[in-house]
């Protein structure tokens, strides 16, 4: 660790504390960024490494960005964030979720390319445009984050099943899971947190603010439940060793701010799934160790939203299909996930697609900063 090598070259106790930690991996994932995005997109058109056929009057941005933000993240907590059970855990399912996501990447450019060739029609380019298949990226999910949960269990001290809940102190009540339902838990949380950025991720800088927002909460969370006189002032759990988390987090927020100079409307490039389900992923893991599982719902409503959009698209088309006498299946919105619904129910309001597309993202924006705001009253006060 490279704050830990300066604290022992100079003694200062500066290199040691949290805050300068958390400060210094912000500021040094967002320079990687900054410093490595351009000669990475440059190598990526190069490669022709799209996902799209048409993109108006400019070349279609390539995807495969989150690949780099995760690269950042990792340098970052590797250089201010100390290792321990709860940073190794979340570390191993960035990366693993990370992984999952750009092999689907891959096939998605392959896929698009082999169409180019005359290998492949467009019609069957997007039946297969997921890459990987759902259910084996599912079985994926819950295989890495199932060891990561055994894991945990052998490594933390005094983990347990307890979980915070909203509007109650956990004085009041702080309800138990017994280990294997725990364990379901990690699984459940870790899997449909990265499913829910992954659907977000549809749009010029959609995925960004969201990921900004929960990772922003969980690191001020694990800062103040790491330190036993802060925790016991505002009355939450108290969690060792919890609080080697921020540096991360703060350095998912850096990145990300860093990676919204190039993803802004209209992007140069774009996260793909390597970057979504991987920050998704660490998000859900992180938000179930620091026992604020049920928060994440609310800080990360807009994950839920497009999540569900979809959820219940599917579910609720196979449902009417199934019981109506003619077999034609009803859809609740005009198109799943939630932000595309938006882009069809409005599309006659706007001169252009830009405007549009606009007009949705700040909206989705917002709700992402109130809900962070509003999860945060709710925590910290509204008990």
């Amino acid at each position: 660790m490279f704050s830990h090598l300066l604290f022992k070259l100079t003694h200062h106790a500066l290199f040691e504390d949290r805050l300068f930690r958390a400060g210094a991996s912000s500021l040094f994932a967002a320079v990687l960024v900054f410093l490595l995005m351009p000669p990475y997109i440059a190598l990526l058109n190069r490669l022709d490494a799209t996902s799209d056929f048409n993109h108006g009057k400019r070349s279609p941005p390539p995807i495969m960005g989150g690949f780099l933000l995760v690269a950042a993240v990792l340098a970052a907590s590797l250089c201010f964030s100390k290792l321990n059970a709860y940073s190794v855990s979340t570390l191993v399912i960035l990366v693993a979720y990370s992984v999952i996501g750009g092999i689907d990447d891959v096939i998605k450019i392959r896929n698009k390319k082999l169409v180019a060739l005359g290998k492949l029609s467009k019609a069957d380019y997007q039946s297969k445009a997921d890459g990987i298949s759902a259910r084996l990226r599912l079985f994926l999910y819950f295989l890495f984050s199932l060891m990561v949960a055994v894991f945990a269990y052998k490594f933390i001290p005094g983990l347990s099943g307890h979980m915070t809940m909203p509007f109650v102190k956990p004085e009041v009540w702080f309800p138990y899971l017994p280990r294997w339902a725990f364990i379901v838990m990690i699984c459940i949380v870790t899997t449909s947190s990265a499913n829910g950025a992954n659907f977000t991720d549809g749009l010029d800088s959609l995925v960004s603010v969201p990921i900004i927002t929960t990772s922003l909460f969980a690191g001020v969370v694990a800062y103040i439940s790491g330190n036993a006189i802060l925790a016991k002032y505002l009355l939450i759990p108290h969690i060792p060793g919890g609080d080697e988390l921020f540096p991360i987090c703060s350095a998912m927020v850096g990145a990300s701010l860093a990676y919204l100079w190039y993803n802004s409307p209209p992007a140069d490039i774009y996260m793909g799934d390597g970057g979504s389900i991987g920050f998704g992923g660490a998000i859900g893991i992180m938000f179930v160790l620091l026992k604020i599982e049920l928060f994440l719902p609310i800080v990360g409503v807009v994950f839920l939203g497009e999540a569900l959009s979809v959820l219940l698209q599917i579910s609720g088309f196979k449902m009417t299909r199934l019981f109506r006498k003619d077999k034609t299946g009803q859809r609740m919105f005009l198109r799943a996930p939630l932000h595309h619904h938006f882009q069809l129910k409005w599309k006659d309001r706007y001169d252009s697609n830009q405007a549009l597309n606009s007009k949705i993202i700040w909206r989705f924006h917002l709700v992402s900063i109130l809900a962070l705001i509003i999860g945060s009253l709710i925590f910290f006060k509204v008990r």
